[in-house]
């Protein structure tokens, strides 16, 4: 499964519902099916990190950084390379109201063919044509912190949202 830096930033830095619904998620994944993150991730965790903080009216300070960045490392997510591949589909992705950054984690999900996993809600309602599965973590407002969008040609494929969706197979 690939995991998005909003999802690990919740995780790291939100006491509240949010975070709990983040940690909750990403300890809660199988050891069959590894976190993996393509390479700009923790380059995301620390913008996100610093952008937090200036928010809250107080900049991190070093060591701040570096515990938040020891505790984002715990979770034990495996960051690749990024392919071309992922760059050039990235591209396509991002054609709308998708952000670059956003569109690598997609287009890592789809060539991985497995769901990406976030706290961006903006991902699912980007209107990006996106073949993967996104799980969206702690949304505020809802019953369920948990809230999964799937591609419309695999609900069509897959006759629906009961039981487990099916993977779009590879033309």
């Amino acid at each position: 499964m690939i995991v998005d830096a909003s999802l690990i930033i919740d995780a790291i830095a939100d006491p509240g519902p949010r975070g709990i619904a983040a940690r909750d998620a990403l300890t809660a994944q199988p050891a069959a099916e590894p976190l993996c993150a393509p390479g700009h991730f923790a380059i995301e965790i620390m913008s996100g990190l610093s952008a937090a903080a200036n928010r809250a009216g107080h900049p991190f300070q070093t060591a701040d950084l570096t515990q938040a960045l020891h505790d984002a490392e715990s979770f034990e997510i495996l960051i690749e390379a990024t392919p071309w591949i992922d760059v050039h589909r990235a591209w396509t992705l991002a054609s709308g109201s998708l952000r670059h950054a956003d569109a690598i984690y997609v287009a890592a999900a789809e060539r991985h063919k497995t769901a990406l996993l976030t706290a961006d809600a903006r991902i699912e309602r980007s209107g990006a044509p996106i073949t993967c599965e996104i799980i969206t973590v702690g949304r505020v407002g809802e019953g369920n912190p948990t809230h999964r969008v799937r591609p419309k040609q695999l609900e069509a494929q897959s006759g629906g949202l009961t039981g487990r969706w099916r993977r779009r197979p590879r033309p």
